[in-house]
């Protein structure tokens, strides 16, 4: 499974996010549908950067460790 690098893809929706943002102020007189989809792709953005933010944390977060000695006993019993 290849690996993938989080913290690129968060910079390239926080990137992807502010573009919207522009593209919002930009066309906001040029037709509800062309805002409409703007919007969902921008609602889109902030999701994602929900599940990343997710995946990261939970990739931070150490495994639970186990004491080897309890296994040591059990194995030897």
């Amino acid at each position: 499974m290849p690996t993938v690098d989080l913290d690129l893809q968060l910079k390239f929706l926080n990137e992807l996010e502010t573009a919207l943002a522009d593209a919002l102020s930009r066309y906001s007189d040029d037709g509800e549908d062309k805002l409409a989809e703007l919007t969902y792709m921008q609602n889109e953005v902030k999701r994602a950067k929900r599940v990343i933010a997710e995946r990261m944390d939970t990739d931070e977060k150490p495994r639970r460790q186990y004491r080897q000695a309890a296994y040591r006993e059990v194995a030897f019993s």
